[in-house]
């Protein structure tokens, strides 16, 4: 089947937020009397959200109204820093760009809640061209449900089999698998050494986004020449 709409997950697959997250998550410690965090560490926990950043920079197990309480502070306080350093991974602009070049839409599916993935897209400047934009609050589930990934096939009119879904966690590709889409683990992402991005049953392991636009574009040559069989 023809790729029609590259679905991408958003934090260590589109856009590194690790820088932000983890900032976000030291304002916090330092609220709070505690030890600040390396970047480097916190960074391979960003794709699990916030709650698991405030438990690994807490190191403990928070009671679930302490949690709640420090998720609430994260939220507030990540809203004022959320694209002070994050930037799209290199290479991932050019496969958008070929993306809208050639009639491909493209759009994200997150757990991050909504407002902040908007707001994130939004002041990178790639709202506007993405097709579709669901976030872990959108909806009554989220991944690895594989709710959100149909309701993106729904909304733009296509076949599961039609779409692409990348991201760098074991359940972006459950919910990619679950939902019918082809899968690509992006193995640039927030992956910790003690993963096995092999196991997870995914179509592709991409290394690098330039990876990612190789296949794009494979996919683009392939609908092109199977368009100019048709006519011929």
């Amino acid at each position: 089947m023809q790729l029609k709409a590259l679905l991408l997950d958003l934090d260590g697959t589109l856009i590194d937020t690790a820088p932000d997250m983890v900032g976000t998550l030291n304002r916090v410690l330092v609220l709070h009397d505690e030890q600040t965090v390396d970047l480097y560490a916190a960074s391979k926990l960003v794709s699990q959200g916030a709650k698991a950043l405030l438990e690994f920079g807490f190191s403990s197990q928070l009671e679930d109204n302490k949690l709640q309480q420090l998720y609430s502070e994260f939220l507030s306080t990540y809203a004022d820093h959320v694209a002070d350093q994050s930037r799209p991974y290199a290479g991932m602009l050019d496969v958008l760009e070929t993306c809208t070049n050639n009639n491909i839409r493209w759009g994200v599916v997150t757990n991050k809640p909504l407002a902040l993935s908007r707001a994130l897209l939004d002041q990178l400047g790639l709202l506007t061209d993405c097709s579709i934009l669901l976030g872990g609050d959108s909806l009554p589930v989220k991944k690895p449900d594989p709710a959100p990934l149909l309701h993106c096939c729904m909304t733009l009119n296509l076949a599961a089999s039609e779409c692409l879904y990348v991201g760098d966690h074991e359940r972006d590709i459950i919910a990619g698998k679950r939902a019918g889409m082809d899968t690509a683990a992006a193995l640039w992402g927030y992956i910790d050494n003690s993963e096995d991005a092999d196991s997870w049953g995914a179509n592709y392991l991409i290394k690098q986004p330039q990876g990612l636009h190789t296949l794009v574009t494979e996919r683009i040559q392939q609908r092109n020449n199977a368009n100019a069989a048709k006519s011929a």
